[in-house]
């Protein structure tokens, strides 16, 4: 039995929890970043004048806790939506190669015939496999560099210093294409992750096989999915 569309015009897609273990990792993620900026640049050198210099070691490893947490409180909270998302990054197949083979074009206005797409993207598989693969380098020399000379090794704390600050930067460089392209080439995506929810006509061209299983699991009806679509037209 149909549960209808939100509004006659959304389809549900993240939980709220899921939404708000995004958020919350993110934040803490550029927080980190902006803490350990004074290390690599004299431009942001006056957070230490403002703050102190130990004051914002404390406020990085406290922000680092954070950003370990929040997965692992999300996966508990929200673990529906973690499940899926493991899920989708080892079901790379040839739709998401032939994805990513037109992407570029969307990204220069054109509307390319895009493969049906599942609950991830190619895309988005990509950049969630990368930012996982990321985010564990960045924790495991994070707290290699916690504990320090004193309980480690020092070449294993020598080497952990560029491998953390490059896989740092590298992160960085991909959130910042990860928001460029949820709130720039793509807003209707940014919508899942604020209320949980996203336009159907959105979800039919870039996650069409994902749709067709909510179909099929009487979520939605095409019949719902059509009119969303003829009344978006329609204004």
């Amino acid at each position: 039995m149909s549960t209808m569309l939100i509004n006659k015009k959304y389809v549900p897609r993240h939980e709220k929890a899921f939404a708000m273990c995004h958020w919350l990792n993110a934040f803490a993620f550029f927080m980190l970043f902006l803490t350990a900026l004074p290390l690599y640049t004299d431009t942001f050198r006056f957070l230490y004048n403002i703050f102190g210099d130990k004051t914002l070691m404390y406020a990085h490893r406290v922000f680092g806790v954070m950003f370990i947490l929040t997965p692992i409180i999300g996966f508990i909270i929200a673990r529906k939506g973690y499940i899926i998302m493991l899920k989708e990054i080892f079901s790379f197949g040839k739709k998401d190669m032939e994805f990513m083979q037109k992407f570029p074009l969307e990204l220069m206005g054109k509307d390319p015939h895009m493969p049906p797409q599942g609950f991830y993207n190619g895309g988005e598989k990509m950049n969630i496999a990368l930012q996982l693969a990321l985010s564990v380098v960045i924790v495991v020399t994070g707290l290699i560099l916690w504990m320090g000379d004193s309980i480690l090794p020092a070449t294993i704390t020598a080497y952990a210093i560029p491998v953390h600050s490059i896989a740092a930067a590298v992160c960085f460089a991909a959130a910042l294409g990860h928001i460029y392209l949820a709130a720039g080439v793509n807003p209707d995506s940014l919508h899942g992750m604020t209320d949980g929810t996203i336009k159907a006509s959105y979800a039919d061209h870039h996650h069409g096989a994902w749709v067709n299983e909510l179909i099929s699991e009487g979520v939605v009806t095409r019949a719902e999915i059509n009119e969303a679509e003829e009344a978006e037209k329609r204004h």
